[in-house]
């Protein structure tokens, strides 16, 4: 990823949103990733490749009718000259698209037909320094002329493991949404997920902020609704190959800055867990040298942990700011996670309020921003993310009059790293980078007794 020393110059200087959700194929006469793409501020770029190697350019990606990643299927109209003598065997970068070792190629219908498997970074370069330094901005005029997926909306009604799901569909179909040309981008999402009724919103604004409002309610027994904003940020990436093996790599978001407001009011909700994976994506490419692109996913997940009785009630209102610089570095077979979070600050916006007869209480979380990066295709970090938790508990202390009412506001940063596609397969794992939190106690308590 880069600082580059030999330096390539892209003829594209606007970068395209896509919203995507599980790419799976692409059955549309388009590669996997945009037709533009930002172009790096800095980058390196030194390599050897290995002798069992071939390079199809760019261009003839124009004759691309078809991908599916997950077969690793190329469907080339028949003028692609070019790719009908790649050799079965060969590991082939497909410049600007992806990396694959192909497996047979054939003409069929007037079609050229490229069957692939998967490759590493490592099976193609010998040697590699690839590094690079972007600007991941949100200005009107960068995109304006955004195309947009929406996905399948899904849910989890349980706890799964931190950070990675395996969320059940609702079986609605995927949709394309086109920008409005010129016109200030504005992307909104409505949707019912598992009894939840969820409305999304991202819209740019002038000076590289990209505001988000989330909200959701279940019926009239719950309303949630967060929203804030993440600034611009710079990208920043590095990978030494050395002899065929990963040395060192890392990964880095910089100088993003933050807020989080989170408020919630829920009467006799029950005990449902429910984790809501929000479906949808805003994607950035980086072009690293001209022909790799590292593709960056900005994603939103709500998490909803109640325990609200029948004829009780729970809500809270609560704001969180941070700068950050995070991300992860990987040397000597050890990962190292980095959150650096500075200036950060939890405030209660509003009354912490439970009534309840008992023990009653709730707990919100929002992962945002949850960034997943990949190169070629390939996912290197499953995601960055910020997860934001708010709560209010109440034990009203019946047996020894002695109340305890308490609000939290609990924030951590997460890494998840997997590093295959880099040939370092024992490297998949979450790292907590930076965790901090803020209780409130109401007059009165005696939580600590």
């Amino acid at each position: 990823m880069a600082i580059f020393h030999s330096f390539r110059k892209v003829s594209a200087l606007l970068f395209t949103l896509l919203f995507l959700y599980s790419c799976g194929g692409d059955k549309k006469k388009s590669n996997s990733f945009s037709n533009t793409y930002i172009v790096p501020k800095t980058e390196t770029f030194e390599v050897t490749k290995q002798e069992n190697t071939q390079t199809v350019s760019g261009k003839v990606l124009d004759d691309l009718e078809s991908y599916n990643a997950e077969t690793g299927t190329y469907v080339f109209s028949d003028s692609a000259d070019e790719v009908e003598d790649l050799e079965p065997g060969k590991v082939v970068l497909f410049e600007t698209h992806s990396l694959r070792k192909v497996t047979s190629v054939r003409k069929e219908s007037g079609k050229i037909i490229v069957e692939s498997e998967y490759a590493r970074l490592t099976d193609y370069y010998k040697d590699a320094k690839i590094s690079y330094s972007a600007p991941i901005t949100w200005d009107k005029s960068q995109v304006s002329a955004a195309k947009m997926k929406i996905g399948t909306p899904v849910a989890t009604m349980s706890v799964p493991m931190f950070g990675f799901t395996n969320p059940q569909n609702e079986g609605e179909e995927e949709q394309e949404i086109e920008s409005g040309g010129d016109s200030e981008l504005h992307i909104a999402l409505e949707r019912d997920i598992n009894g939840w009724n969820v409305k999304f919103e991202l819209t740019p604004e002038a000076g590289g902020k990209l505001n988000i409002s989330l909200t959701a309610t279940k019926g009239n027994l719950c309303s949630i609704k967060a929203e804030g904003f993440i600034s611009s940020f710079t990208s920043n990436a590095n990978i030494d190959i050395q002899g065929g093996e990963t040395q060192s790599a890392s990964y880095s978001n910089d100088g993003m800055e933050g807020e989080m407001e989170v408020k919630f009011a829920a009467v006799g909700l029950g005990s449902d867990i429910a984790i809501l994976e929000i479906p949808a994506e805003i994607s950035q490419t980086i072009l690293i040298n001209g022909i790799i692109p590292v593709t960056l996913k900005l994603k939103a997940n709500l998490k909803i942990y109640p325990e609200v009785a029948v004829g009780s009630s729970s809500q809270v209102s609560m704001k969180v700011k941070y700068n950050s610089n995070i991300g992860f570095s990987y040397e000597d077979g050890e990962v190292t996670s980095r959150g650096d979070v500075t200036g950060d600050s939890a405030e209660q916006t509003g009354d912490s309020n439970t009534a309840t007869a008992g023990i009653a209480g709730m707990g919100v979380g929002v992962e945002f921003p949850r960034i997943e990066i990949s190169m070629l295709g390939n996912l290197i970090v499953p995601y960055i993310l910020l997860d934001t938790r708010t709560s209010s508990y109440l034990s009203t202390g019946l047996l020894d009059n002695r109340p305890c009412h308490t609000a939290r506001c609990k924030y951590e940063v997460h890494v998840g790293v997997s590093l295959n596609f880099l040939n370092i397969a024992s490297i998949n794992n979450d790292y907590k980078a930076f965790e901090n939190e803020k209780n409130w106690v109401a007059p009165g308590s005696h939580c600590n007794d």
